[in-house]
């Protein structure tokens, strides 16, 4: 149990029904509250306060761009040692393009993570595969080339099509070959849904995702986070 990390997608929901502020940050935030250290009048530093209450996060903006090295090294600087950084890959791995790697874009890639790297904080790159990724020759080819270009890393992909379980067997042995973790992923399981045991297949790590399961809001809903509205239990 001394392994078991817990964290969250993100630390910044200043808005909207989920908001944290007041609930999880301070409704009044003191100046020195949230800081990395030292004294005088700093702005209050939510990954800062958020690393005294768990010891791992996984970071979305990676997905959304390339990551900035720059950026990184605050992110390292502002947190503890053994504190530890999950990286969503960049869209361009997962979601655009399937058919062949950019290697220009995984040395960009590689480059804005090294801070994180260099200070021991990567805990897995998450290869986030959309429903429409589905089991094929190609998609095996492609998502071998993607483990291999990322090797020396933990990686953690996560398939949601029920292809890849269809032939669990062969999902199974192009990811253990790779020594890369099947994302385990609790959510409304549909016709379609990829069908998992929550159990490894590999020794190295685990990586498990909590969507919720508020199935009637999942396709349909107003703003994105209804999709998210879900209260876990104790029992659950």
């Amino acid at each position: 149990m001394s392994n078991l990390r817990i964290g969250t997608s993100g630390w910044n929901y200043p808005s909207g029904r989920g908001t944290w502020n007041g609930i999880f940050y301070p409704a009044k935030r003191g100046r020195s509250a949230g800081r990395a250290g030292g004294t005088g009048a700093a702005k209050f530093d939510e990954l800062a306060f958020y690393a005294e209450h768990f010891d791992t996060v996984e970071i979305n903006t990676t997905f959304y761009g390339q990551p900035r090295a720059a950026i990184a090294q605050t992110w390292a600087d502002r947190t503890p040692p053994g504190f530890e950084f999950s990286l969503k890959m960049y869209r361009r791995f997962t979601h655009e393009r399937l058919d062949r790697l950019n290697d220009a874009d995984i040395d960009e890639f590689r480059r804005g993570i090294e801070p994180l790297a260099h200070a021991g904080k990567i805990g897995a790159l998450l290869a986030q595969f959309p429903p429409s990724f589905k089991q094929s020759k190609a998609s095996e080819d492609y998502l071998d080339a993607l483990l291999l270009r990322f090797h020396d890393y933990p990686v953690a992909v996560e398939l949601r099509h029920k292809t890849w379980s269809d032939r669990f067997g062969d999902t199974l042995s192009l990811l253990n070959a790779r020594g890369a973790a099947l994302a385990q992923i609790d959510e409304p399981k549909f016709q379609m849904s990829i069908r998992q045991n929550q159990l490894p297949n590999v020794s190295t790590f685990y990586y498990m995702r909590l969507h919720g399961r508020n199935a009637n809001a999942w396709w349909k809903h107003e703003k994105s986070e209804d999709r998210y509205n879900y209260l876990y239990s104790l029992m659950s």
